[in-house]
């Protein structure tokens, strides 16, 4: 990719990878949390133009791409909340705007809606989430990967709706890559490991509280793919009814990851958010 730098920064002995390119506002990007995910493979098509107005920084979390190989069995999001938290202390940026998809958007709305957000987030993009969690069935194939390349083909039927993508043997392979580095398997594999001292702790059948994000004051953007196996529109809209002010964004003829199916189309709709006044964060 012309223009983009491949950096590492070591943070509280955390080695993260992230892609940089551009000059102005910083804009920090997210991946999702799916095998094979990675900075590079979510955001490639993206960076040229996000970079032509903004410093751009595409993190890899820990566990993928060219990061670090950590798990934090207290919870792993609370490891990658930390990492985004001292890479960004590192870097010297204490202000930014943030686009994050799936997982990373979860976390955004997470961070976002607390007392006193650990992210100095001025505006955010939030794509592939609604109120609810994940549409279980389709859930269920991202999570059984036996870290075969054919165990990964069923995530290409549900992350994508464009036959150019989603039946591609060359792009399939090329997620495969990502989700063979050393590591990365293990890594996310790691969380269905249980102690023998709490095989009685059975808490898959607690429902999980209502979730509120009427506390969310940054301006909000919420993208959704039109044919999101994962994310119904009515959950999306229902999430959208809770952010004050939120701006909200169909992507024509993609399904789960509109940034990479529909580049142009996904590129357009954040500049248009970030560079409109209304989007001003305080």
């Amino acid at each position: 990719m012309n223009g983009v730098r491949s950096r590492r920064v070591v943070v509280d002995g955390c080695t993260t990878h992230y892609l940089e390119a551009g000059d102005g506002p910083p804009l920090i990007l997210l991946h999702g949390g799916e095998y094979g995910a990675a900075a590079e493979i979510t955001w490639e098509h993206c960076l040229p133009a996000l970079a032509a107005r903004h410093r751009v920084l595409a993190l890899d979390f820990v566990g993928y791409g060219h990061s670090a190989k950590l798990r934090d069995f207290g919870g792993q999001r609370r490891l990658m909340l930390r990492q985004v938290t001292g890479v960004l202390r590192t870097l010297g940026i204490d202000s930014a705007s943030f686009v994050g998809t799936s997982l990373s958007g979860r976390m955004l709305l997470d961070v976002a809606n607390g007392p006193a957000p650990v992210w100095p987030i001025r505006r955010m993009v939030v794509a592939g989430i609604g109120l609810a969690a994940p549409a279980a069935e389709a859930r269920k194939a991202l999570e059984d990967f036996d870290g075969t390349l054919e165990g990964l083909r069923p995530s290409m039927e549900v992350l994508f709706h464009d036959p150019s993508r989603r039946d591609s043997e060359d792009y399939l392979r090329r997620r495969y890559g990502f989700a063979a580095i050393p590591g990365a398997w293990e890594t996310a594999a790691a969380a269905n490991l249980r102690s023998p001292i709490r095989r009685g702790d059975n808490r898959t059948h607690v429902r999980p509280p209502a979730r509120d994000y009427g506390g969310i004051a940054v301006p909000t953007c919420l993208i959704r793919g039109e044919h999101d196996r994962l994310v119904p529109d009515g959950t999306w809209r229902e999430l959208a009814a809770q952010i004050p002010g939120a701006r909200t964004v169909t992507v024509a003829g993609s399904g789960h990851y509109p940034q990479i199916e529909r580049p142009d189309a996904f590129t357009a709709a954040v500049l248009d958010f970030l560079d409109s006044p209304d989007s001003e964060g305080s």
